[in-house]
């Protein structure tokens, strides 16, 4: 059986529409990773502070940091004996009559004092934050009444608990990429979505090319007229999964190792998403438990991994009724598309609105907020795993209709 499945395989991965999609999507990434990497040194300075001061800080490592620099501006120019001073007197005419060796180290310190002072302001900035004033502008965005509303309700106050035990247990004061660098967005927001959106055009394709190879070959009167015959199509199925999953190492493997080559997280592979220093835009990443960046990345792919695989079973469930790869190709990604356009068309009921938020293509389009307290109608607890258990048996059971009829239509 495994070598009749590993046949179905071949019919895909080594067809040359697969091989050539594969090799423009992996050359894709790699321009944009090299394209947006002009700051990769700059980045490397908090590495340099995780291993001098620890992966946490307080007032008192903050202070140390504060006089180092201070000594370090001292050495550099014996004219100032404070970080600071020496930055506000710093002007461009300055700093471009400086050689290239002293305009590093201006660099150095400015960056220093930059980290610095974000720590330093942590503590008024998440005591700024109001969730009631959060949970009140979602209630009136999405015009939430009734169950949805006491449903999201209940949902801040869990929030709101949470974020006090943040505070309380100072989780936010861990050392990452300063939030200006947006290197959460970069990885998460724009990497990894881009590869699902890559994994879902090659998934989608490869299991109708397997499903309907026979068909369009023209061969499916002899090939299901044999002993093993229908029960073919089990081994499709299985090729289809398991070509999901090879399609996908390479795809994930090459973009992140270039990603983690070129970016140096060395030293905050134990910082936790939501650490404070991790506040791109408006409110900071508030997961609803402490999850560390190399967890976070890990169920990140996991997530999206198991997404693509229930694309597959969803596609594998459309070729058998079409017949047909390319349609199928475009029937897969237009409902996958609807999945994502079609909850706006019901913000009239918000408990449906809700619902609809529980579907497979915003797993693949949002893998910057998984796990996440604040990202709109997502932000449910376990939303990721209710949403994927949930497709999950949907389309096993659509797959499982499929297989039935199959075995009952006529092989022509």
């Amino acid at each position: 059986m495994m070598y009749i499945t590993w046949l179905e395989m071949k019919k895909a991965l080594f067809s040359p529409i697969i091989l050539f999609l594969l090799v423009i999507f992996i050359s894709f990434n790699i321009f944009s990773i090299i394209s947006g990497a002009d700051n990769r040194d700059e980045l490397k300075l908090i590495n340099d502070i995780v291993e001098k001061y620890g992966l946490t800080f307080d007032e008192d490592s903050l202070h140390t940091m504060q006089e180092d620099l201070n000594e370090d501006v001292q050495n550099f120019n014996s004219n100032f004996q404070d970080a600071n001073a020496f930055l506000e007197s710093m002007t461009f005419e300055k700093y471009y009559e400086a050689n290239k060796d002293a305009q590093q180290e201006i660099d150095r310190i400015n960056r220093m004092q930059m980290y610095i002072h974000l720590g330093k302001n942590l503590d008024t900035r998440y005591k700024a934050l109001t969730i009631e004033q959060l949970r009140d502008f979602m209630i009136q965005q999405f015009n939430l009444n009734g169950i949805s509303k006491r449903y999201v309700t209940n949902e801040f106050k869990k929030l709101s608990t949470r974020l006090e035990e943040m505070k309380e247990n100072a989780e936010y004061k861990q050392w990452f990429f300063a939030g200006e660098y947006r290197m959460h967005s970069q990885l998460f927001r724009e990497l990894l979505k881009n590869i699902a959106i890559e994994g879902v055009m090659l998934v989608v394709l490869l299991t109708a090319l397997i499903v309907n190879y026979e068909i369009e070959h023209r061969t499916q009167l002899l090939t299901y007229a044999t002993k093993r015959g229908r029960q073919l199509v089990w081994n499709k199925l299985f090729a289809s999964l398991l070509s999901t999953f090879l399609v996908l190492v390479p795809l994930f493997g090459v973009s992140l190792l270039l990603f983690f080559g070129v970016y140096d997280y060395s030293g905050l592979w134990e910082t936790r998403i939501s650490s404070g220093l991790n506040w791109e835009y408006k409110w900071p990443y508030v997961t609803w438990w402490p999850v560390e960046f190399q967890h976070y990345l890990g169920l990140a792919i996991a997530i999206l991994v198991m997404s693509l695989l229930i694309v597959s079973l969803l596609t594998f469930t459309i070729s058998i009724f079409v017949k047909n790869s390319y349609f199928t190709w475009i029937m897969g990604i237009l409902f996958l598309i609807s999945m994502y356009v079609v909850p706006s068309f019901f913000s009239g009921i918000p408990i449906v609105l809700i619902l609809l938020h529980f579907n497979v293509t915003l797993l693949l389009v949002n893998p910057h907020l998984y796990f996440s307290a604040i990202s709109n109608l997502t932000m449910f607890e376990h939303h990721e795993i209710i949403t994927l258990t949930c497709w999950l048996a949907v389309v096993a059971f659509c797959t499982f209709i499929a297989i039935r009829r199959f075995y009952r239509k006529d092989i022509v």
